[in-house]
């Protein structure tokens, strides 16, 4: 057991870093206005529509970005290199030109009393020695900050989070991760080797016209189109499993298929629901969908549902 835990672990501390460094790498590939525009997507879904304001990016008097609830004004910096003279005028200013905190300080100060700057890039003791001595309530956060608000959300808001960010595949790879460790941790099952032989696999098609009714051929055709896209990352996922383990993940999912009443159809969307209902959120269609597709692996390896003769 202790081996077993230990695998899963490392594979999901793997799974989790790649879809940290895609949320790292495109927040910090945004520059200027695309960088204030991601802090708005950030913070729309961090506080809604009903406490967080995005300004205009022109003419915004010392203003990226209005926090209500925490009285606070937002500043952002995102330049494509780094200049230490170049961001102390971008916040105190210089000769005929006002810095942010300068503008805020006329403009906002009265009703927001909190500012602070965001900027994508790891924050430095100069930048930080520069806000914090700063007058009133003034903080920085970089990318480690702005990461560790990206983990808070909910799973559905990072989800839109990371198709923003033309990320998903990587969010979808993590909640596939997430369900076959769930399933694994759950698994009181013994272990039992299961074995197929994928050249003696028949054809999807011929599957479903033998695990569906006529009606609903066409409709699970066009649904196993679609999820066989994730069948590749599921396999690459399940490498970084011993054998022992992909067998336990089997023996639960034909364990648990087998509980259930009624034909392969009821089965399957019971035992979608079961899943996303005990792991996950009902609601989150994607999340349904990352079950279904594991399940329908299953079924396309001839683990559950009728079999052909061949497959017999």
């Amino acid at each position: 057991m202790t081996v077993r835990l230990k695998l899963i672990w490392n594979s999901d501390l793997y799974m989790d870093k790649l879809l940290k460094n895609a949320f790292k790498m495109q927040i910090q590939s945004k520059e200027g206005f695309e960088f204030e525009e991601f802090i708005d997507e950030l913070f729309l879904l961090k506080y809604g529509v009903d406490n967080y304001t995005p300004i205009r990016r022109n003419k915004d008097k010392g203003n990226d970005g209005t926090i209500l609830p925490e009285q606070m004004i937002l500043a952002c910096y995102a330049p494509r290199k780094y200049s230490k003279t170049d961001f102390e005028t971008k916040v105190l200013g210089a000769a005929n030109k006002e810095g942010d905190f300068e503008k805020y300080q006329k403009n906002w100060k009265d009703k927001f009393p909190n500012w602070e700057m965001y900027v994508n890039h790891e924050v430095s003791p100069e930048q930080f020695t520069l806000i914090q001595g700063l007058d009133g309530d003034t903080s920085i956060k970089g990318i480690d900050q702005i990461l560790s608000i990206v983990d808070e959300l909910v799973s559905s808001k990072k989800r839109k989070l990371a198709a923003y960010l033309g990320i998903e595949n990587f969010f979808i790879q993590d909640y596939i991760q997430e369900i076959i460790n769930d399933l694994l941790n759950a698994s009181n099952e013994e272990d039992k080797a299961l074995h197929f032989d994928r050249k003696t696999l028949v054809p999807p098609q011929k599957k479903i016209e033998l695990n569906f009714e006529q009606e609903d051929w066409d409709g699970m055709n066009s649904e196993m189109v679609l999820v066989m896209a994730e069948f590749n990352t599921i396999t690459n996922i399940l490498s970084g499993y011993n054998d022992d383990e992909i067998n336990t993940l089997k023996r639960r999912v034909i364990n648990d298929y087998n509980k259930l009443s009624g034909n392969f159809k009821e089965r399957l969307y019971n035992l979608t629901d079961q899943y996303t209902t005990t792991y996950g959120n009902i609601k989150d269609d994607e999340y349904v969908k990352c079950v279904k597709s594991i399940l329908l692996y299953m079924f396309e390896q001839c683990l559950i549902g009728r079999k052909t003769e061949n497959e017999l």
